[in-house]
């Protein structure tokens, strides 16, 4: 029995057993399907968002306008935004004109950094780039991040310049100083024993342009204008055309340098080569090998010794004139010799007395003297150096050096002859002369308290002499006129202006060889001196002078502005005496 009840508690707690695990398969069973009814509604709550988001995204594209760019939109650095794209190309072309007007790309070549303008060759398609932001960024599944963006960050762009022409950037640097710049290698060529040496391949660079071209428009692409550039050359044999330019040249003669202070440049043996040759040589040449180019010297005309011993070598003229007058007028005519002394003239170069001698100012030390002013004797600033001027006209006649300019007197002159005078005024006349020889001359003018002179220091080739003569054409006698003066006796009478004569004079110069031979005689220059009328005071005028008197005085009133007009004309071209 016991067995019995044994088996029946354990068959029963078997179908328990069972039971239970059958419970349990059905638990995992249903709990598993609910897990998967799970994830199929997640998936599915996923997919309908998505799908929901799509759409909403997709009417928000649809809502948005693309006709003009979002707000919060930067182009260069412009603000563009709610723009039309062809208003935003109009700003940012206008922009792009005022920020490259001038710009330069700076290029280094043998150490040294040269500055290219480029701004001639930039261009920018504003429109097709600005059409291209607004079509990018306005295509239909973009809009919507597009207007995310321009609620919150915005949109930055940047269009860079780009190199229109080419060739502008090409003239720019063939136009630069870079182009100037010696490129030859030092050893490239040398002289050795009348001899020019090449050396085959190795003697210079130049300038690759076409490859800075190629680096100037990258730099520019990136929109990069502050790192220098590195200039690329090339290797290539001694320029044979600019080696002549160094080598050959003329004979030079000595000669003096103005700008040294007239320090003898020594003369120079002219050397040349014959060009065609030595590059037909050079092009059959093996690379490396050395080049032989023989040199041609010719001697210079004359020696620099034989220079030195000709320079100022013989007196070709040497005039005097003695100096009477005031204090004042002796001062002048000092300082005006002491300005012209040790004046050296070229072959070729003309002298200005007025320059030479200078503006005559108290500061200068020159004091009022005697001079013309409408025919009358007046004191003006420098009276009397014509004298100097007067001087060294009749020293350059007899040195039969070349006159470019000479003026005489109102009247004639007391120190030298009627018609070989020269007047000279500050702003007015000058005199001038050219030293037409072949050597420098040197004008040594002096005053000694009694005279003024002027010698003229030259080289005289050929020996030669002068004759100076005049003649008169035409005379004007002088009137003698009569002035009461009330403060005189009636029997009384002063002479108060002297009379002068007026002339017209033709002077010549006649020119000797050193045989006596006459070689030139021509008419110098014809001189018009005007008559000065003879005037006494007196006490009483004669009866007939009074009649005169009269119709003077009635001319005077009739012709008085015509006669106002003329003297002040003419007070205003001053004469010096």
């Amino acid at each position: 029995m016991a067995d019995e009840r044994r088996n029946g508690h354990t068959t029963e707690n078997r179908l328990a057993q069972n039971r239970q695990r059958a419970s349990g398969r059905s638990g995992r069973r249903a709990s598993e399907q609910w897990r998967k009814r799970q994830q199929r509604y997640r998936v599915i709550s996923w997919i309908l968002t998505a799908v929901f988001m799509v759409i909403f995204y997709a009417l928000i594209c649809a809502c948005v306008g693309n006709r003009k760019l979002y707000k919060k939109t930067t182009i260069n650095g412009l603000d563009v935004g709610g723009m039309k794209s062809a208003e935003a190309a109009k700003s940012i072309n206008d922009q792009f004109r005022r920020d490259y007007s001038s710009v330069g790309i700076q290029v280094k070549l043998d150490d040294k950094t040269y500055t290219l303008d480029v701004s001639a060759a930039l261009d920018m398609d504003s429109e097709k780039s600005v059409q291209k932001i607004q079509d990018d960024s306005h295509s239909f599944w973009r809009r919507g991040y597009g207007l995310l963006e321009s609620w919150t960050l915005g949109s930055s762009y940047d269009i860079y310049p780009y190199i229109g022409d080419s060739g502008i950037i090409t003239t720019a640097i063939e136009s630069s100083d870079m182009m100037k710049v010696d490129l030859d290698i030092e050893d490239g060529y040398r002289i050795e024993d009348k001899n020019l040496i090449v050396t085959k391949g190795k003697g210079s660079y130049r300038i690759d342009t076409d490859k800075l071209v190629t680096r100037i428009k990258k730099q520019i692409a990136k929109g990069d204008y502050g790192t220098v550039v590195e200039c690329p050359v090339v290797s290539a044999d001694v320029d044979l055309d600019e080696v002549y330019k160094k080598v050959h040249c003329e004979p030079q003669n000595p000669t003096l340098d103005p700008d040294k202070n007239y320090e003898v440049v020594e003369a120079k043996d002219g050397v040349d080569f014959d060009l065609e040759a030595a590059k037909k040589s050079l092009e059959s040449a093996k690379k490396g090998t050395d080049v032989s180019i023989p040199l041609t010297y010719t001697p210079a005309d004359m020696s620099t010794e034989e220079y030195r011993k000709m320079l100022f070598r013989d007196e070709m003229s040497s005039y005097s004139t003695e100096v009477e007058g005031s204090e004042n007028r002796k001062t002048n005519v000092k300082l005006a010799a002491q300005y012209c002394d040790g004046t050296i003239l070229m072959p070729g170069e003309s002298f200005s007395y007025n320059l030479g001698v200078g503006e005559l100012t108290e500061e200068r030390g020159f004091l009022p003297g005697p001079s013309y002013a409408d025919g009358q004797s007046v004191m003006d600033m420098g009276g009397g150096i014509c004298q100097v001027s007067s001087t060294m006209y009749m020293a350059c006649l007899y040195a039969n050096l070349e006159i470019d300019e000479r003026h005489c007197h109102p009247y004639p002159s007391s120190y030298v002859p009627a018609g070989l005078d020269a007047t000279v005024a500050w702003g007015g006349c000058d005199f001038v002369f050219t030293n037409d020889t072949d050597y420098p001359i040197k004008i040594s003018t002096s005053y000694d308290g009694y005279s003024t002179s002027c010698t003229i220091w030259g080289t005289i080739t050929e020996p030669f002499s002068v004759e100076l003569y005049t003649e008169t054409v035409e005379t004007e006698p002088y009137e003698t006129k009569y002035e009461l003066d009330k403060s005189l006796g009636k029997d009384e009478q002063v002479l108060d202006t002297v009379g002068i004569e007026g002339l017209t004079v033709q002077s010549y110069r006649r020119v000797y060889d050193g045989d006596g031979n006459v070689i030139s005689d021509n008419p110098e220059a014809t001189s018009v001196y005007s008559k000065r009328d003879e005037v006494y005071k007196v006490g009483k005028l004669p009866k007939d002078k009074d009649k005169d008197k009269d119709k003077d005085q009635n001319k005077d009133k009739s012709d008085s502005s015509d006669t106002d007009k003329k003297t002040t004309e003419s007070e205003s071209d001053t004469q010096e005496e």
